[in-house]
């Protein structure tokens, strides 16, 4: 199975995602589309959130440009769907754990999904843009061969 981790190669990501969190280097992301905000209407819930380009991490919950495509195993599976859980009931107010439960499952899956169709070790980037009925946003992916730089493998 695949996932998708942080890649922090220098401090723009903090700069850019300061005023929402940035995600550490090597922590586990989902797409993060169940935090994007309006795009059709430019409404967003904080100003500069660049919720439009970014991944969202599952430990800090902050946000990174750049996700490098991984191997995860099963357990680690299962305890992103009970973290993503525990953090739509206690920060997000879901109305339920069993609701809490679906968006997680769905939200991990569709990350895992995604990631079948990338080979291995590419780095990943994200741009939605909202759709022509302005129900909801697309999102276009790029993927990048990496490299080595310092202790990255680009």
């Amino acid at each position: 199975m695949k996932f998708l981790k942080a890649v922090r190669l220098d401090d723009s990501d903090s700069r850019v995602y300061a005023q929402e969190g940035v995600a550490e280097d090597g922590e586990w992301m989902v797409c993060g589309g169940y935090a994007v905000c309006d795009l059709a209407s430019s409404q967003h819930f904080r100003p500069h959130c660049h919720c439009d380009t970014s991944f969202i991490g599952l430990a800090t919950f902050g946000r990174c440009t750049i996700a490098e495509v991984v191997e995860i195993d099963e357990v680690t599976y299962h305890q992103l769907i009970q973290t993503l859980t525990r953090y739509f009931l206690n920060s997000l107010g879901a109305p339920s754990e069993e609701a809490a439960r679906v968006l997680a499952e769905e939200e991990v899956a569709y990350t895992a999904d995604l990631c079948e169709s990338f080979t291995l070790e590419v780095w990943v980037t994200v741009k939605r843009t909202p759709k022509q009925d302005g129900e909801g946003f697309d999102e276009h992916y790029s993927v990048f061969k990496r490299l080595m730089i310092g202790t990255h493998k680009l």
